[in-house]
């Protein structure tokens, strides 16, 4: 936060900073909160919190390498709760890598029937030389872990765990505490919820950094009980939310002088509002045309020029109480389930500072901040098909009920070493006249998929596939044939009689040759930056220096001798590489060389005789 600008678009944070350690720490565990999810941003964030140098969300996908060792170094320290049923789907087949993210990412239910609607991230950071309390981070935001290019808000804080328990922060161990037991259908993962437990705890003792001008931090969470909280109002009121209801809407600016409030919301949902509510506000105020991009792809402007998004989708509640400010962010908007029923679960933090610090609400929105991207919103009379609304609400509740219901998937292993995914479902799901309904692997494919009438639980025959695109994920295709509106989304099922080798099976199938091999090898050994950067610049092409490198590189030798002074952990990563990629019978493997095989079995034994008298 910046002067007195708190909403101006100019103080830009980019998610990577977000997720970057401070200096002299290192990432022990991550937690994220998020409605919907895709798996792309899934897969990049191990990277870029592994590699700080990933800043480039395409590059880092179009490097796979990088991705496999950000999933094998911090995927069992990352947890992604999501709302069930809202993983974007991949019709034309996911990235392999998706199958290591299946203890990740855990879907989960609001308790109260709304929806799970969060976004926050809470990481721990622990010193490098182990001497020192951790330290947290909090960060609260507005948009979804997806690639959507939006107008967001973000807070985040920086802070120490100490001894003392901080009751500000209740709310919020609440929530994080609740996540494991939110779990739908599959249960979430022992060593996940023990992470989530330890968080909670440290987040019940941390200390906030505050931002400039800020005096006072409060948090809140909506839709874990049955009582409900929403910004207290005081003589002025701004209110930015992309979903709208009257009943909130009136209720928040209940005793302001319509003079004195301003709303920021989409012109859609402005237009649905009724007039009696459009009247409370002085202003009612859309984004401008020209501060948005068709595609959502990067501006090419300079920093003084629009914001890219793809829409509104910050939420923000301003008021003026006594001498102070108040700005409450967070996940909700205002609408009756997030702020008058409680249905939906909901994080806000109000932030307190004087107004003459922290400014008015219409210094907040003024031409040269905010305001400069918004227009007046022009009122108009909706078009809407009551035949469309039907079938978008048929559709729903369908996809409510898939998302509800335990799916599993066992595997069969056929002559052909192929796998048979067999998928049935606790709780019978009957589709309604009218509606199609097909389901695929989502790294085969929506081509590799059955049309289904009813899932019970009897088995059925999902398909037959290597093993090394076997996950847990199947892809969901709702269609009401009357209408032509469809749905697509993912769902997570629990996936029995795994075989055992299928991680090695996927890193068989990136690892596909000994340069591949050999690069891979420089990026366990070197720094973790360093290393990043030279795989990103090689992307996927490239040629390997051979075993002893040559005059442009430090050869692999030199790094894995200088490895045996530290800690061990890049050996053990070669040791846990060489042992996925050899046949267990002879020890040999296509894609390691064999000078590099040799040369390991000297590191062998010297690692065997330093555990012996360790």
């Amino acid at each position: 936060m910046r002067d007195n600008a708190a909403l101006d678009p100019e103080n830009r944070a980019l998610y990577s900073e977000i997720l970057r350690a401070p200096a002299g720490y290192d990432l022990d565990a991550a937690l994220a909160t998020t409605y919907t999810l895709d798996f792309e941003t899934a897969l990049v964030v191990p990277a870029t919190l592994a590699f700080h140098a990933a800043e480039n969300r395409q590059e880092t996908l179009e490097t796979p390498l990088a991705l496999l060792e950000g999933l094998e170094r911090l995927s069992a320290r990352i947890a992604i709760f999501c709302e069930a049923g809202r993983i974007k789907a991949v019709p034309k087949g996911a990235n392999r890598l998706t199958a290591l993210l299946e203890d990740t990412i855990t879907e989960v239910t609001a308790p109260r029937g709304g929806a799970f609607h969060p976004k926050l991230w809470l990481l721990r950071f622990v010193p490098i030389g182990g001497h020192g309390a951790p330290r947290l981070r909090l960060a609260l935001l507005s948009r979804n872990l997806t690639t959507d290019a939006s107008w967001d808000l973000s807070l985040s804080l920086d802070g120490t765990v100490g001894g003392a328990i901080h009751d500000q922060n209740a709310p919020l161990v609440d929530l994080v505490g609740a996540l494991p037991g939110l779990a739908s259908g599959r249960p979430t993962p022992d060593h996940v919820a023990t992470m989530v437990a330890a968080l909670a705890e440290d987040l019940s003792r941390a200390a906030w950094e505050h931002p400039e001008h800020i005096r006072r931090i409060g948090f809140a969470v909506n839709g874990l009980t049955d009582q409900v909280w929403r910004p207290q109002i005081g003589r002025t009121l701004g209110v930015v939310s992309p979903f709208v209801t009257d009943g909130a809407l009136q209720a928040l600016c209940r005793g302001v002088d319509p003079a004195s409030a301003t709303l920021v919301s989409r012109g859609e949902e402005l237009a649905l509002l009724a007039s009696e509510t459009l009247t409370r506000f002085g202003r009612t105020l859309v984004l401008d045309e020209m501060a948005e991009t068709e595609d959502g792809e990067e501006s090419e402007q300079p920093s003084r020029g629009p914001v890219p998004a793809r829409g509104l989708h910050a939420k923000a509640f301003i008021t003026e109480r006594y001498s102070s400010t108040e700005i409450t962010i967070g996940s909700g908007n205002a609408t009756a389930p997030a702020l008058i029923g409680g249905q939906n679960v909901e994080v806000f933090a109000t932030l307190s500072g004087y107004t003459s610090q922290l400014g008015t609400v219409e210094a907040q929105l003024a031409p040269e901040r905010l305001g400069r991207f918004l227009r007046e919103f022009v009122p108009y009379a909706p078009v809407t098909s009551p035949q469309e609304d039907a079938a978008e609400h048929r559709l729903e509740q369908v996809h409510r009920a898939l998302a509800a219901t335990r799916l599993v998937l066992r595997c069969e292993a056929d002559e052909d070493g192929r796998i048979q995914l067999h998928l049935s479902a606790a709780d019978q799901v009957t589709l309604p006249d009218n509606m199609s309904l097909r389901i695929w692997p989502v790294v085969a494919g929506i081509e590799h998929g059955i049309n289904v009438t009813v899932l019970n639980a009897q088995e059925q025959l999902l398909a037959r596939l290597a093993l090394r695109d076997v996950t847990r994920w199947v892809g969901v295709r709702l269609r009401d044939e009357t209408t032509g509106l469809e749905q697509h989304f993912t769902l997570g099922t629990e996936l029995t009689d795994l075989p055992e080798a299928r991680t090695a099976e996927i890193l068989r199938a990136l690892i596909e040759n000994r340069d591949a091999f050999l690069r891979y090898i420089r990026l366990l050994l070197g720094d973790v930056s360093e290393a990043a950067k030279a795989l990103f610049a090689a992307g996927q092409g490239g040629s390997h220096s051979g075993v002893f490198g040559n005059n442009k590189d430090t050869p692999i030798l030199e790094d894995m001798v200088r490895a045996l002074s530290g800690d061990g952990r890049q050996l053990r990563d070669i040791e846990r590489l060489v042992t996925r990629l050899s046949d267990p019978d002879t020890g040999q493997s296509e894609v390691i060389p064999e000078e590099f095989l040799q040369l390991w079995e000297t590191f062998r034994s010297v690692i065997r005789e330093d555990r012996r008298h360790g």
